[in-house]
């Protein structure tokens, strides 16, 4: 029975709040950044709204490339949805969302993408 608690709980069905998911995000790359040839991954923490847009942002680990760090929080402000988190009663809650996004320039195609890697708070 101990096995059965265990996969219940990570269901969120005994009652912990389900964490915010990331549905999009449409990022560009920073035109300055692109041409210099900058690359590099910058960690970051949203607080989501409960309506799912993003309320606040602020790095947590550098590019070590200002405008790498600064767009990706503007960029994640003004573009980034998710589906809010959930409190006990079943309801949207304000949470925050941690991932890191990856600035790499694809070598082979015209309109390069930054990739986003997530882990919820």
């Amino acid at each position: 029975m101990h096995w059965l608690r265990k996969a219940v709980i990570a269901l969120g069905v005994l009652g912990a709040p389900a964490s915010a998911q990331l549905i999009s995000a449409q990022l560009r790359y920073p035109p300055a950044a692109l041409l210099a040839g900058r690359e590099g991954a910058v960690g970051y923490e949203v607080k989501v709204a409960k309506d799912g847009k993003v309320m606040g942002c602020h790095v947590t680990r550098t590019s070590s490339f200002v405008d790498l760090d600064q767009q990706t929080c503007a960029q994640l402000r003004q573009t980034a949805r998710f589906k809010p988190a959930v409190g006990t009663n079943g309801k949207p809650i304000v949470s925050t969302f941690a991932g890191s996004l990856r600035w790499q320039i694809p070598r082979q195609t015209i309109a390069p993408t930054p990739s986003v890697d997530q882990a919820n708070h």
